[in-house]
């Protein structure tokens, strides 16, 4: 080895002062908020708290170590839990950036400002949405799964870049605990899944693409299956897995059915229950029946009788019905049964109700798509619509000029949102608390391709 190996490059040595500016930037603005806010007790927030049987294993497990190591404290778990979500933003924000800085060969002022747009959607989050607080200092699995999916969308553009092993592996890692988060983090999965085929077919490796996809799928699923039977069996004394995904759809279907529908349900009691929950609904006009005309008052609609519906009316019904069968007493046997009821609702209408819910899915998708990038509101509509042509011509712009790597990070992300906002609208309303996770990489993507784009010109001239 010659001594000269062993001496640090300068650009090196400029790089890491230049990545530690970055970090303490985005360490203290995080820090700042937390100390500012301190813990954000939400709506949802006391399910995470309380542990709840329909929640995803890892944030209500991530909550009772600080429960754990603060025990003698009192609630101040929380305000630890905080600081540490706060760290994780911090750091998700700056690898980020980092690696796009060093990939791209950004200038260092353009690398401060991609740094700048996960810290920026985080304080839109606070004021402009008026939310009273980041994510990062609520209680709500948004607290880890932004910052976890911004550090996977950097690793999974590390691994297509490189094909490194150690970034497939971080990959996985990261798409295991946000599956065990958030149900919706299927989408890193898929994402996972297509990039692992792209480079394989690319390399005319199809069998061993498809079995490196397979191995990651089973692992992947495996590992977030036995974390979720684990974690009920420590806790309840059964191995079961977290229960009311069914809820979601059980919403749907209620919005768009009519009540006649209730024919379709053999069973006579939960006929009776679906009739109870219609005529509520009908009565304080929670249905699509009422959604009034044009696509923003549908939306705007279905957003606001959402969690009527679900968590108003639909949800408590069932699990009194299911406690007054008598059949069970015990938690894990009762939401058992509460989803089997639902199972039986979804079964018997969803099929006749299969039109109505498609178009409850296109206008969800097009708010998602909006909400991804703005609010929805009449300005930023057109704002919104404007911002995706654009996208579109840098992306045109990138693949004319060849420059492949950048073109395929702007795909990826916009696939990301695809996804993202496809999930979501199936199953929920497209409020940007569902649809943030794709921001900052839409517009880190645009000002990349701005910056690529800025740079061929200037070769030209």
């Amino acid at each position: 080895m010659n001594l000269s190996d062993k001496i640090p490059d300068a650009d090196n040595i400029k790089y890491d002062l230049f990545s530690i500016i970055m970090l303490s930037v985005s360490l203290l603005y995080y820090l700042f908020f937390a100390f500012w806010d301190g813990a954000v007790i939400c709506v949802d927030s006391p399910s995470y708290i309380e542990m709840n049987i329909a929640r995803e294993p890892f944030y209500p497990m991530f909550l009772a170590l600080f429960r754990c190591i603060f025990e003698n404290a009192g609630d101040f778990y929380l305000t630890a839990a905080v600081f540490a979500q706060s760290i994780l933003a911090a750091l998700a924000a700056w690898s980020l950036a980092a690696y796009l800085y060093r990939e791209f060969r950004l200038a260092k002022p353009f690398a401060l400002l991609i740094l700048l747009v996960p810290l920026g959607v985080s304080f839109l989050c606070r004021f402009a949405a008026q939310r009273g607080s980041m994510y990062s200092s609520s209680i709500l699995t948004e607290g880890i799964a932004i910052s976890c999916f911004l550090l996977f969308f950097r690793y999974l553009a590390e691994y297509i870049f490189t094909r490194k092993k150690r970034s497939l592996f971080l990959c996985s890692l990261l798409t295991f605990l946000l599956i065990s988060t958030r149900k919706q983090m299927l989408i890193c999965l898929i994402l996972l899944l297509v990039s692992i085929f792209f480079l394989h077919v690319q390399k005319r490796q199809p069998i061993k693409g498809l079995l490196t996809a397979l191995s990651c799928t089973l692992c992947i699923l495996a590992g977030s299956t036995v974390l979720d039977l684990g974690y009920n069996y420590v806790l309840r004394g059964e191995f079961t897995r977290h229960s009311s995904d069914t809820r979601f759809i059980t919403t749907v279907v209620f919005y768009t059915a009519a009540r006649d529908d209730s024919e379709y349900i053999e069973e006579n009691s939960i006929k009776d229950l679906f009739l109870e929950i219609y005529d509520i609904c009908y009565d304080n006009e929670y249905l699509g029946d009422f959604a009034g005309k044009g696509w923003l008052a549908r939306v705007s609609h279905f957003g606001d009788s959402y969690d009527c519906i679900q968590i108003d009316t639909m949800w408590p019904l069932v699990n009194e019905f299911a406690l007054d069968s008598g059949l069970s007493s015990d938690v894990v046997s009762l939401n058992q049964l509460a989803d089997q009821i639902m199972d039986s609702i979804n079964r018997s209408i969803l099929p006749h109700s299969i039109r109505k819910i498609i178009r409850v899915f296109t206008d969800n998708f097009l708010s998602g798509l909006i909400t991804t990038v703005a609010q929805r509101n009449t300005i930023l509509i057109f704002y919104s619509i404007l911002i995706y042509l654009v996208y579109g011509f840098l992306l045109f712009i990138q693949i004319w000029h060849k420059n492949y790597k950048t073109a395929l990070f702007a795909s990826l992300t916009l696939l990301s949102i695809v996804l993202n906002v496809g999930v979501v609208s199936l199953v929920i309303f497209s409020q940007t608390r569902y649809t943030i996770y794709n921001m900052p990489l839409f517009y880190i993507s645009l000002l990349i391709m701005l910056h690529e784009t800025c740079i061929k010109k200037a070769e030209h001239i």
